[in-house]
């Protein structure tokens, strides 16, 4: 495959970064809705560019709405682009769709870690159990729920959502679906969970760079017995092992969306970009914290933000080691 990016993706970039600079940011993790921002990345028509053109989307591949989700990470963004940028191209309906895409509707997956085994029943169309944390749930009016092996598009209005404090403070809420009515999907568990988990590797490069930058940065201007961080050779591998573990999230996020886009199998690509996911951006994160001193755990610098969400992004794609035996398991079935 060829890693240089298209002109796509270069404009969407550009775009994308220009939109999230104008972010706000609370005093603590990724708390609320930066409706203002939501507002911008709607007019700038950033959510649809992976919906067909048939539904009023740009028809664009994977691999464009990923470099939205990447400018979001970097940004510590509070808003839910990762959710909607994996719902939308799951949808049927034109109005909703055209809804979503107006700013006027918000839908995400509720399709929990792995998907296939996620806490909900189906049985004659009507949908029981729970998915638990569910990001941006309260704020959605619809959620695409994954229920005996299909999928589904639920309105939130008919189930019973409770708040939960996640540890980046990114709005979630249990989802609770008592026998509810779910409209079936014609897409497949299996895609639905890949654009998702795909897109939340990309979020985590984004994550991930900007606490090495900030890291970076830092090393580079304060000094210590006269010289600054970065002169000392053992403060200068811990940079560059953190540099490489983002260019191979990178990289591997890049190849498994490639695939996706070109209609190749996945899941072993799949695999692996989550596992490099959950472990490069925790160690990154970490290692920024570390690189910082005292200063890296002040709620008061900002930092903690990236911190906050790498810790939540690498439970949230499964963990480091059960995405290995995933990809064990499929190495295993060839």
């Amino acid at each position: 495959m060829d890693f240089t990016p298209t002109e796509e993706q270069a404009a969407v970039r550009d775009l994308a970064t220009q939109l999230f600079a104008t972010a706000t940011h609370p005093g603590l993790g990724v708390e609320g809705f930066d409706t203002d921002l939501w507002a911008r990345l709607v007019e700038g028509g950033l959510l649809g560019l992976s919906v067909t053109e048939e539904l009023g989307g740009g028809g664009l591949p994977l691999a464009v709405s990923a470099v939205v989700a990447e400018a979001a990470g970097k940004a510590a963004a509070r808003v839910p682009v990762v959710p909607v940028l994996a719902a939308l191209p799951l949808l049927e309906d034109a109005d909703l769709v055209g809804r979503v895409l107006s700013g006027d509707a918000v839908v995400v997956p509720a399709l929990g870690a792995d998907g296939w085994k996620a806490g909900v029943t189906a049985s004659d169309g009507r949908l029981t159990g729970t998915q638990l944390a569910v990001a941006w749930a309260a704020e959605a009016s619809h959620v695409v729920v994954s229920a005996g092996g299909a999928l589904f598009l639920v309105a939130t209005e008919d189930v019973s959502l409770e708040p939960v404090r996640t540890s980046s403070l990114e709005p979630a809420a249990n989802v609770t679906f008592d026998g509810v009515p779910g409209v079936p999907l014609r897409a497949t568990v299996s895609d639905a969970v890949a654009r998702h988990t795909l897109l939340t590797c990309s979020y985590a490069v984004g994550v991930a760079e900007a606490s090495l930058l900030i890291a970076a940065q830092h090393v580079s201007t304060r000094e210590q017995f006269g010289k600054p961080l970065a002169a000392f050779q053992t403060i200068t591998y811990q940079v560059a092992d953190c540099y490489i573990a983002v260019e191979a999230m990178r990289l591997t996020a890049a190849q498994a969306v490639w695939r996706l886009d070109q209609g190749l199998d996945f899941a072993e690509q799949t695999a692996i970009a989550a596992y490099w996911a959950c472990d490069g951006v925790q160690h990154v994160v970490s290692k920024a914290v570390h690189l910082h001193g005292g200063l890296g755990v002040d709620v008061s610098y900002p930092l903690h933000k990236w911190f906050l969400i790498g810790k939540v992004l690498e439970l949230s794609l499964g963990g480091a080691q059960r995405t290995l035996e995933g990809l064990g398991e499929l190495l295993a079935a060839r």
